[in-house]
């Protein structure tokens, strides 16, 4: 039995964001719910930065659609036997993403064995919150068609990078206003859930983290910056993620393409430590400084280990697996950032079989799908075991039902 391939088949074909609710199985429901961002902006790009002026960009193809980024749904897998009402798992996704198909099975494992609901919550411009021409191989080819033409050969340049590296190219701030975006809406998502203005949650429930690639530096700013002291008692797992900013190489045919990452990564050096130019939502209140401040010491692993005082509380409460050949956010970068210290809580580990950052699972090899399932498991075992105490058990029932 293929365990990961046969459930995401079966997720895959269930999954439907437009249905309320959804009995996936005995085992896990699926809520779906309409949520409004508290950021209304136009088109964010509205800073060219370095523009070649010779240059041709189609901007209808890559302009916010403003009404799908703030008007947007979001899944809750709620298992069958949960904790009460007084937890929630909020998984985050990587950068570039388009679509949930190789988180269902993620939420789905977590929530069956944490017994604790799992959010797959989008960030700002990606998933659903985007528009679906980004994904259109056919439209998104004539992106990449208008960057040779302007810069010739880009390594790394494809239909699915296109969007977000023309995006880059033409405006870095989308990087960052992105980021403030999606890091109000948490905010603003957690006091719901918290107040007890959420159907499926308790007033007072804690909210914690599975977090994956970019998710995980997401997270590290909200655990740091504790907007309104929401995030006190939260615990973050992270994986593929948690290292400082310029220790990751986005450069890759899923991601973004050379030219745009150096376009980033020019830009991210030359920002300003001050909020002056960036216009922070009104949901954020007081604590707009703070996030900024803990924003830019995560630029570089010097800037963050000078907030050693706040950063050894916040490590307290995660735990990290990177993997060895993981390219964009290396396994010893997340070591170098997260073992500060003495800290234990993190390592770098790797799989017996050929992944990416991109794919830790590969799917579509089925000589190696046993060796697939068994880091599956094992990488999920331990999550659910961190984020919930007794999980591994429940882990084990399930696989013996």
């Amino acid at each position: 039995m293929n365990f990961l391939k046969e459930l995401h088949s079966k997720l895959k074909q269930q999954f439907d964001l437009e249905r309320p609710y959804h009995q996936l199985d005995s085992w896990v429901a699926m809520h779906t719910f309409s949520f409004e961002s508290c950021v209304v902006r136009e088109s964010a790009i509205t800073f060219p930065f370095g523009k070649d002026e010779k240059s041709v960009y189609d901007l209808s193809l890559l302009s916010d659609n403003n009404n799908k980024n703030r008007f947007f749904r979001y899944a809750v897998f709620e298992p069958a036997e949960r904790h009460g009402q007084q937890k929630a798992i909020i998984l985050l996704h990587g950068l570039n993403e388009r679509s949930w198909e190789k988180y269902l099975s993620w939420a789905y494992v977590l929530a069956l064995s944490t017994r604790v609901p799992v959010i797959l919550f989008p960030l700002a411009n990606h998933m659903n919150r985007s528009p679906s021409s980004w994904s259109f191989p056919r439209q998104m080819n004539k992106v990449v068609g208008s960057r040779e033409k302007s810069y010739g050969k880009i390594g790394n340049s494809s239909f699915a990078n296109a969007a977000l590296s023309q995006r880059i190219d033409l405006s870095p701030e989308v990087f960052i206003l992105s980021g403030i975006q999606s890091i109000a809406d948490i905010v603003e998502l957690t006091r719901q859930i918290k107040s007890g203005h959420h159907p499926l949650f308790k007033a007072g429930a804690s909210v914690d983290f599975f977090a994956y690639s970019i998710g995980a530096f997401v997270t590290e700013i909200l655990l740091l910056s504790n907007p309104f002291d929401l995030f006190s008692s939260s615990k973050a797992f992270f994986f593929c993620g948690g290292s400082t900013f310029d220790q990751m190489d986005g450069r890759s045919r899923s991601i973004m393409d050379n030219r745009a990452f150096e376009t980033l990564r020019q830009f991210i050096n030359e920002t300003e430590t001050s909020t002056g130019r960036w216009k922070f939502p009104e949901c954020l209140g007081p604590f707009s400084n703070r996030v900024w401040e803990v924003f830019t010491s995560l630029l570089s692993v010097d800037k963050f280990r000078k907030m050693q005082s706040n950063t050894l509380e916040m490590i307290k409460k995660i735990k990290a697996v990177g993997l060895k050949m993981d390219h964009v956010i290396p396994g010893d970068a997340i070591y170098k950032t997260l073992s500060i210290g003495g800290n234990k809580n993190v390592r770098v580990s790797d799989f017996d079989f050929e992944y990416s950052h991109e794919t830790p699972f590969p799917l579509s090899d089925s000589s190696i799908q046993e060796k697939v399932d068994r880091a599956f498991k094992s990488l999920f075992r331990e999550a659910s075991e961190f984020l919930s105490p007794g999980s591994s058990k429940r882990f084990e029932a399930f696989q013996n039902s």
